[in-house]
C-alpha cells in the first residue's frame, strides 16, 4: 500500500497523484493519522477560542450579578457548543467542499479531493489561530480580521453586508485556491475552468457567511424558544 507523505506531497503535488494512482481505491497508509491530527487541531482552535471568551460576552451579566453557578453552567454549555461547531466546521471542509468540487470537475474520485482538503483546512485554522493570538494579546476582539481588506475598507465605507463579505476573503482564501489548484489541476484537462470554479466557490461561500453574519439569528432563536 502506498503511503501518505504529507509534507513531501505538499512541496511536490505530483507525488500525491502518483501515490493515489498506485493505491487501491485511493487508500494510503498513514492517511487516517493525518485526518485525526487535523481534526484535533480544528477542535483545539474552537475550544481555545471559547475558553478565552470569544463570543461569550453575552454571558458576562451572570457573573456581574453574582450568579456564579448559572455562569459556570452557561460557559459549559457554550464550550459544548464550540466543540460541536468545530466538528461541523471540519465536516464541512472535509466532506461537503469535496462534494462540491467533485461536481465541478471531470469526475475526479471523491476520495482524492478529500486528501487535498487536508492541506486546505490547516491553512484556514492557522490563520484563525494567529488572529486569536493577536486578539488575546490586545485584550479585545473586532468583527473583522486583519487578514482581509475589511478593516481598511471600514474607514472609508460602511455597508454591513459588503464589509462582512470582504472579511471572508482573506489570505487563507487565496492560499486555499492556490493549494487546491496545484493538486487538482493535475487531474483535469480544463485548467482555466477549474481555477474559475475554485474562485467562485470562495466568493459564494463568502456571500453566504456574510448573510448569516448580519442576520439576527440569536434574537430569532430567543423568540422561537420563548
Amino acid at each position: 500500500m502506498s503511503e501518505f507523505h504529507y509534507w513531501q506531497q505538499l512541496s511536490q503535488p505530483s507525488r500525491l497523484t502518483h501515490n493515489l494512482e498506485s493505491s487501491e481505491n485511493g487508500k494510503l497508509k498513514g492517511y487516517i493519522k493525518w485526518v485525526a491530527m487535523i481534526f484535533g487541531i480544528t477542535l483545539f482552535y474552537f475550544i481555545a477560542r471559547n475558553i478565552w471568551g470569544m463570543n461569550t460576552a453575552g454571558l458576562t451579566y451572570l457573573l456581574v450579578d453574582g450568579q456564579y453557578d448559572q455562569y459556570r453552567y452557561a460557559r459549559l454549555i457554550s464550550l459544548v457548543g464550540a466543540i460541536l461547531m468545530g466538528i461541523i466546521y471540519f465536516l464541512f471542509y472535509y466532506y461537503l467542499i469535496p462534494a462540491v468540487l467533485y461536481t465541478f470537475t471531470d469526475n475526479i474520485p471523491y476520495r482524492w479531493i478529500q486528501k487535498v482538503q487536508l492541506y486546505v483546512i490547516p491553512v484556514i485554522i492557522v490563520e484563525k489561530l494567529i488572529t486569536l493570538l493577536v486578539f488575546a494579546a490586545a485584550g479585545f476582539t473586532t468583527p473583522f480580521t486583519f487578514f482581509s481588506l475589511a478593516p481598511m475598507l471600514s474607514y472609508v465605507y460602511y455597508q454591513e453586508y459588503i464589509l462582512y463579505f470582504v472579511n471572508q476573503l482573506t489570505v487563507a482564501s487565496v492560499v486555499t485556491v492556490v493549494v487546491q489548484y496545484a493538486f487538482i489541476s493535475q487531474w483535469v484537462t480544463r485548467k482555466k475552468a477549474l481555477l474559475v470554479n475554485l474562485i467562485l466557490i470562495q466568493i459564494i461561500c463568502a456571500a453566504i457567511v456574510a448573510v448569516i453574519s448580519i442576520l439576527p439569528i440569536t434574537t430569532w432563536l430567543e423568540g422561537w424558544l420563548g
